[in-house]
């Protein structure tokens, strides 16, 4: 269900009102029960809710809700803000959720958006869902990823300062991405699949006038994966990368900082971009923006990021089982 005073509760609802999603998968709710009927009755009338204690008690039925119900949102909760109350529940939901897949009791599990702020003051000290979820199920090399309809992104670094960057981007941090990258591509997308890398500076350092860090990191990073088997390219200049690899020349794109990456992204998805973590034993897919404090409760949020979210966990779920 996501942060309980962000959009989360409102997006689910209108995505249970879509009949696309019944014929998707069948799919259950973990969050707090009274406060996903109070959605449903804003935004969904047309579905029902039925709070169950634990998921063998869901039934599936069409234009309904099971909610796997934690009971964990206070009734005096304010929409748009962030507290310790909600922040906990946003991470109580993905736990449990996680439990399920790790329990494979399901196939997989889609995120709606949790606020940084919020579960910090819950005292639970993540970055976000990727760090959080990485260390909940025990991965080893995990990477973040946004894929939109033409264009896919990795991030060799996340949700950290500018500054900090160059402290935090070894050869061997983009070597673990671009492997693990490699193997989420070979079992979802390709047998072979192609690689770029974004240079970390402009122009790719231009022999140094900018900067060492393509010639000391990503370069001999770049050869230790083709010698790991890895198809991967580059570095390139990012100014220029993200055009070819929309055109189909490359499977994915590993980007260096947060909006090197991001940027492009979300321009070419136009919202309907999903966030895949990779590397986790389960399979995990998001939105591709975040809580939307200024709008919650107003009635004006678009599911469709929710929708697709769904839909691509539904596509990696059938393509794990054709190359088990």
């Amino acid at each position: 269900m996501g942060d309980p005073a962000g959009i989360g509760p409102e997006i689910v609802a209108k995505a249970f009102a879509n009949e696309n999603l019944r014929r998707t998968c069948r799919a259950a709710v973990v969050g707090d029960a009274r406060l996903m009927k109070t959605a449903v009755s804003r935004y969904a009338p047309g579905v029902s809710v039925r709070a169950v204690a634990k998921l063998e008690d869901a039934r599936f039925e069409d234009a309904a809700m099971d909610v796997i119900d934690l009971r964990n949102v206070p009734e005096n909760l304010a929409p748009g803000r962030p507290s310790a109350e909600g922040g906990n529940a946003a991470v109580e939901y993905i736990r449990a959720a996680a439990d399920l897949a790790l329990q494979r009791r399901v196939d997989a599990m889609v995120t709606a958006p949790i606020n940084k702020e919020a579960i910090h003051l819950a005292g639970h000290r993540y970055p976000g869902h990727t760090e959080l979820l990485a260390e909940y199920t025990g991965a080893g090399d995990f990477a973040l990823m946004l894929a939109g309809s033409k264009l896919r992104v990795v991030l060799a670094t996340t949700h950290i300062a500018l500054k900090d960057v160059k402290t935090h981007l070894t050869r061997e941090k983009v070597l673990r991405t671009l492997l693990v990258t490699h193997r989420w591509l070979e079992r979802h997308v390709d047998e072979n699949p192609r690689i770029a890398v974004a240079g970390l500076n402009p122009h790719c350092g231009d022999g140094g006038i900018f900067g060492e860090e393509e010639a000391d990191i990503i370069v001999p990073a770049i050869e230790d994966a083709r010698q790991e088997g890895a198809n991967v390219s580059g570095p390139f200049s990012a100014d220029a990368l993200f055009a070819r690899a929309r055109s189909g020349e490359y499977d994915a794109v590993v980007a260096m900082y947060h909006d090197q990456g991001m940027i492009p992204i979300k321009m070419e998805s136009m919202g309907h971009a999903v966030n895949v973590t990779l590397g986790l034993p389960i399979i995990r897919v998001s939105v591709d923006h975040g809580t939307a404090y200024d709008i919650a409760g107003k009635g004006v949020a678009s599911a469709e990021s929710l929708m697709e979210a769904v839909k691509a966990a539904a596509t990696f779920v059938k393509s794990s089982l054709v190359h088990k």
